[in-house]
């Protein structure tokens, strides 16, 4: 949600799961027309544009998918994160996240692309939560 109370641009209904792999997860998703969701409209008035933070969660939507139900991880940090070009409404998101295990939890590069090329470049860390030790009976 916004904070006028507004949906968000993409919320978790509108993600599609394009790739889930051992190391890897891809979503996409289609930004709102800007006279349906003032994010869109309202982050630059006149020339609508959506914000970078919602590039950022689609990454994390990718993570979140690889990561499944049985297994909680969580954004610790952004360690880079460059915006190369605007998402404009109508556009089609595609957010890739390749993915490797570490002692400290997960390494994450991120891509973020368009119907018109590459829009974002991240490099993410995660947390991973303590679990149960053994999954399953016995």
């Amino acid at each position: 949600m916004t904070a006028t109370g507004a949906p968000a641009v993409a919320n978790a209904a509108d993600f599609d799961v394009m790739r889930r792999t051992a190391h890897s997860a891809a979503v996409a998703f289609t930004v709102a027309e800007a006279a349906a969701d003032p994010t869109v409209a309202g982050h630059y008035p006149g020339f609508p544009v959506l914000p970078g933070l919602y590039l950022v969660e689609a990454v994390d939507r990718a993570v979140q998918e690889w990561a499944g139900p049985t297994r909680e991880v969580g954004l610790a940090a952004l360690d880079r994160c460059r915006f190369r070009h605007p998402v404009h409404p109508g556009d089609r998101v595609f957010a890739a996240a390749e993915i490797t295990e570490t002692p400290e939890g997960l390494q994450v590069e991120g891509k973020v692309t368009t119907n018109r090329g590459r829009v974002a470049d991240l490099r993410l860390r995660y947390r991973i939560a303590a679990g149960p030790a053994c999954i399953g009976p016995g």
